[in-house]
């Protein structure tokens, strides 16, 4: 890729992340998604850094001290007073535009202000140690963006054949796939997930209209390892269990109850099935 090719594909790429694409445009960039693995783990980290912004930064209102100071070095000028009576007529204008500069002077500055604190308190944020539940919590966040953005799996496909060689050849992490159609959630396909800079396969099935994404780890990943049990994070439920080999997060919009039936199958159906290596 030459330098001006790349420079076009980040300019699409801060395009989409603003929604500043056309119709054309956004189907144009939606299509590189699904055919460009690393254009969409790079949307997918930017996403995720401004929504950790948004989240994480609090809103504060600009300090009164502040606000005093502008107020103060904005403050018009006492008129003379007016030789006549329609005088007042001829100076209300230029007053009530001197007026509407001055609030709106004050309020770029407290805006500039407030974003100043934001920014500075979303990059701490991001800097803090993890804490109990931020792996699940990513997860939960990719689940959520891949639901909205209507791009569930990079490789779109039910045969376990097709999904298994397409995903040892992008992550490091020797994965299992389980075919669960007979039980009631068919594989749909895969994608590839960055968790802590590392590329880990993701796998996705369906039940009904419900999607359950499975994504296998490392067995020493922090904070992935579960007992089994299902939790709600942001509306969606997550489940969390480990093998010998590996460590599993399951999110998903069903129930809890379903999911709960899902882990079960795919925990039975597991050892039965090849993994894969890269």
């Amino acid at each position: 890729m030459t330098d001006r090719d790349a420079n076009e594909r980040l300019l699409r790429l801060n395009a989409a992340l603003d929604g500043e694409l056309d119709a054309m445009g956004s189907l144009e960039f939606e299509r590189e998604l699904r055919h460009d693995p690393a254009l969409a783990a790079e949307y997918r980290r930017l996403t995720e850094l401004r929504e950790a912004v948004r989240r994480h930064a609090p809103r504060e209102a600009p300090p009164q001290t502040l606000a005093d100071r502008i107020a103060a070095l904005t403050a018009p000028a006492p008129a003379a007073a007016p030789p006549q009576a329609a005088a007042p007529i001829a100076t209300t204008a230029p007053f009530r535009r001197r007026a509407w500069l001055d609030s709106r002077a004050l309020a770029m500055a407290a805006s500039f202000a407030v974003l100043g604190f934001a920014v500075g308190a979303g990059l701490m944020s991001l800097r803090t140690p993890a804490g109990s539940g931020d792996v699940a919590q990513h997860l939960v966040s990719d689940f959520a963006r891949a639901e909205i953005a209507g791009l569930p799996f990079d490789v779109a496909s039910s045969d376990r054949h097709t999904v298994k060689p397409w995903l040892a050849n992008r992550t490091t992490v020797s994965g299992t796939i389980v075919d669960l159609a007979p039980e009631g959630f068919p594989l749909v396909g895969g994608r590839v997930t960055i968790v802590d800079r590392v590329p880990t396969p993701t796998l996705v099935y369906r039940h009904n209209e419900h999607l359950v994404a499975v994504t296998e780890l490392p067995p020493d990943t922090k904070l992935a390892r579960g007992n089994g049990g299902i939790e709600t994070i942001d509306g969606y439920h997550v489940a969390r269990w480990a093998d010998a080999d590996l460590a599993y997060v399951a999110v998903s919009d069903m129930d809890e109850k379903a999911l709960g039936e899902f882990v079960e199958a795919f925990r039975r159906g597991g050892p039965a099935t090849e993994p894969t290596r890269p």
